[in-house]
């Protein structure tokens, strides 16, 4: 019950963004001879960026009738752009593992992020985790909206 009012909080505190609100998540995976874990330290995007992050990625198209009117809207999702811009704006830190060419491991992060190189080279998998952690900072899963309902009634 304590982890619900404590989102309940979050979804609505005003001005929480920045260092204050981080939250680190570490995989429940180990990687390499010593067996560490992989982790990210994430906040979440403010209103001002959630918006950002909308016009970047979302695009809709209107078709006008005869009459003026509308008869259709079309509707479509730079789905990588908006990715991108939750990496860049959201990540803070992280170690995460990455394969390189010879097939050895290398660890980026650690005070670095490169948004376009998690892109470019994170594995599928990896990347899931990473966007799973971005949304749970940013009240973005289907809990989260029950938690949101829950708190506009109160």
């Amino acid at each position: 019950m304590k982890e619900r009012s404590e989102r309940e909080l979050e979804a609505w505190v005003i001005a929480a963004v920045g260092a204050r609100t981080t939250r680190r998540f570490e995989a429940p995976v180990e990687v390499g001879e010593d067996g560490a874990h992989p982790w990210v330290l994430v906040r979440p995007l403010s209103a001002r960026e959630a918006l950002q992050r909308e016009a970047l990625g979302v695009r809709e198209e209107l078709e006008i009738g005869a009459d003026g009117g509308v008869r259709s809207i079309g509707r479509s999702y730079d789905l990588e752009a908006m990715v991108a811009f939750d990496l860049e704006r959201c990540v803070i830190d992280c170690r995460l593992p990455m394969v390189r060419d010879d097939g050895s491991v290398e660890w980026a992060g650690e005070g670095e992020i490169d948004a376009q190189a998690l892109l470019d080279r994170a594995p599928a998998g990896l990347m899931g985790w990473l966007m799973e952690c971005v949304d749970a900072v940013n009240m973005r899963r289907p809990e989260d909206a029950e938690v949101l309902a829950a708190a506009k009634k109160a």
